[in-house]
């Protein structure tokens, strides 16, 4: 399962980002064989890094947390979001004047489905591209995450007013600028590991690999 480690600091989440990618090796050791390190994020106005991470079992994730993770300095908080039956979608080769946006949807319980499967499989408009989807079920009522790569924020507003907060079942929706995204695997360093572990994932593997490629 891949996973969203939010790592919080009262201040400065610069500090928790540059320790990961200054001892990536070592953390990737830690969990060699277990599990593979993705990505690294950072949402724009909060204080938290996001660590996107595969595991084979959810105890390698637990003690990858409390015996590695909550000793890196000016840590305060962690919290894990469980990314459930992701899609990746492909994505422009040239993507750096895009603003990469997370979005959170509330939705009502019995619409979750037909919600879920009507962004999957929607066409957007001009100038914006999905790059993934996934039920998260972090908090009540927070169900779904998907990404959004925009031209322009002022598109991604309207897309979202005009289209996502129509859908039947759809009750608030959150946005989040994601300001730094950092790859933290290759293509070829995947799939050794998922052929090691007899990995055959739900997902297109190539397209999550390309999500967070400079």
């Amino acid at each position: 399962m891949i996973s969203i480690i939010r790592l919080k600091s009262q201040e400065k989440k610069e500090r928790i980002c540059d320790f990961i990618l200054s001892h990536i090796d070592e953390l990737q050791e830690r969990i060699k064989g277990k599990g593979q390190l993705l990505y690294l994020s950072k949402r724009a106005k909060h204080e938290d890094a996001s660590l996107f991470v595969h595991t084979v079992d959810p105890n390698v994730l637990g003690d990858f947390i409390v015996e590695h993770l909550n000793k890196i300095e000016h840590i305060t908080g962690i919290w894990v979001i469980n990314m459930i039956k992701p899609v990746f979608y492909p994505l422009p080769k040239d993507t750096k004047n895009m603003k990469r946006f997370s979005i959170t949807l509330q939705v009502f319980t019995k619409n979750l489905k037909d919600v879920y499967q009507n962004i999957a499989t929607s066409t957007l408009p001009d100038g914006l591209k999905l790059a993934y989807i996934a039920y998260t079920f972090h908090l009540f009522g927070d169900c779904i995450q998907f990404s959004i790569l925009a031209d322009n924020e002022d598109e991604l507003n309207k897309y979202l007013t005009e289209e996502v907060n129509k859908i039947p079942g759809v009750l608030n929706t959150t946005i989040n600028l994601v300001e730094m995204t950092k790859p933290l695997v290759s293509y070829d360093e995947w799939k050794q590991y998922s052929s090691n572990h007899g990995i055959v994932p739900s997902w297109d593997e190539e397209l999550m690999i390309k999500q967070f490629q400079e």
